[in-house]
């Protein structure tokens, strides 16, 4: 990209975050490169969503002349596709988490696919499109949204006589009773490294990494409801009240199986990796609001994601027919609701009946209705930046010298303020101090 066109695109990102709604253009080069499309080819595509593959197969066999190629997302691959891309390769479409999806348009990663999925608007959330526009191109298209609630073992808090814990003290104290019954179990796992875990509670607590003043970007990645957040997780690590494995590892899930972990508070797409990873747990889980900061009735959320194409795309029109199709179709809606334990951001998502099913590994309750809840008690105070992913690297890089017992909370999160301040201006951007 050229300075001119980065400081363009720049410019837009951060009239998203000023105005909610863009009105300045970026500039385009969609005209030039993809005049000579044509209507059939093969699309690559990379996501993480269970149950995809039964959609791309159900695409495929509808013989419509795009062939679909899916490759499930593990571990490092959302690092491995950064890098592909940047070196000139990668798939045509990636699942991407939004937070990171300004980052990916000022270095020039994403393609605008703003002409092919017009026709889908107006059957998205104005937030969840607002997400994926910056100025007057779209960059992909949204797949669901990350509201937070506590999933919790029914026979585990029955077992210790603890009550579902309400209120963030509840939580501390239950954490307390639990382990104090028995030195094996305890409340939650804190992860290091599970960003959206932290964002949840932060959101919920009125916070925001970025904002902005006149013309300047503002960080807040140790803002005050950072700092209240990080007492609390503080507390729960000095007593010993959590455990600290990273989440999505064998070790992980095989303290979830056998008991050792009781609560897991996490965003509405979570419930399908209990259900995949868990199973013989069934039955024994229920879930419940996320527990509220005194004084609030907020919830809080980790964020959405969208699929989006990538700059190698050499047939763009038809990777974004394939997008809009897997997110917004009346025949995906179920599948991503169902088995990929989307929360949607579609309205004929919302609609749907299979959104409000009760759910036998969950003792047939309604899940969704709590999420729904928090979803309407979600504060709109979360302001995405451009460079969420160098903060979240920052974040998650500390946080795992805390449990370590190597520094404090308040010490990470001031070395992650000034990392992300520092990157921010190496890119040529101001920073309000």
């Amino acid at each position: 990209m050229t300075i001119h066109r980065r400081r363009r695109l720049v410019a837009a990102v951060l009239a998203l975050v000023t105005a909610g709604a863009l009105t300045t253009a970026c500039s385009s080069d969609s005209s030039s490169e993809e005049t000579s499309e044509a209507a059939t080819g093969t699309v690559e595509f990379w996501g993480w969503v269970p149950g995809l593959e039964d959609l791309v197969a159900k695409w495929n066999g509808k013989n419509n002349g795009i062939k679909v190629n899916f490759h499930r997302m593990t571990g490092d691959d959302g690092e491995k596709v950064e890098a592909a891309v940047d070196a000139g390769a990668g798939p045509d479409l990636v699942q991407l988490s939004t937070h990171d999806l300004p980052d990916y348009v000022i270095a020039g990663r994403v393609k605008p696919i703003t002409k092919y999925v017009q026709d889908i608007k107006d059957n998205n959330t104005a937030s969840s499109w607002a997400s994926v526009t910056f100025g007057d191109e779209v960059y992909g298209v949204p797949q669901g949204i990350g509201p937070a609630g506590l999933m919790y073992r029914t026979d585990l808090l029955a077992k210790y006589k603890i009550a579902v814990p309400k209120t963030w003290d509840e939580y501390l104290a239950a954490a307390r009773a639990i382990h104090k019954a028995d030195p094996k179990v305890y409340l939650a796992n804190l992860s290091p490294t599970e960003i959206g875990q932290w964002m949840q509670e932060v959101q919920q607590a009125e916070g925001s990494w970025y904002g902005t003043k006149g013309d300047a970007w503002t960080v807040g990645v140790n803002d005050a409801a950072s700092k209240k957040v990080a007492a609390r997780w503080q507390t729960l690590l000095d007593e010993k009240l959590v455990t600290t494995q990273k989440m999505w590892t064998p070790e992980y899930w095989a303290s979830v199986n056998a008991g050792k972990i009781a609560t897991i508070s996490y965003a509405a797409w979570f419930p399908s990796q209990v259900v995949e990873n868990a199973g013989k747990t069934s039955g024994k889980w229920k879930i419940a609001p996320l527990p509220t900061n005194a004084g609030s009735n907020n919830s809080g959320d980790s964020g959405g994601a969208a699929v989006v194409a990538l700059k190698g795309s050499k047939n763009v029109s038809i990777a974004a027919k394939f997008a809009s199709w897997l997110n917004d179709s009346d025949e995906t809606q179920e599948t991503l609701i169902s088995v990929g334990g989307l929360f949607p951001s579609t309205k004929n998502g919302l609609a749907s009946p299979a959104l409000m099913k009760p759910q036998p590994f969950f003792g047939n309750q309604v899940i969704n209705e709590v999420f729904a809840d928090a979803a309407a008690r979600t504060p709109a105070t979360w302001k995405e930046g451009p460079n969420y992913g160098t903060a979240q690297t920052a974040v998650t890089d500390e946080f795992s010298k805390v449990v370590t017992g190597n520094q404090t909370f308040l010490q990470a999160l001031d070395k992650a303020q000034a990392a992300t301040i520092d990157d921010l201006k190496s890119r040529g951007l101001s920073v309000a101090q």
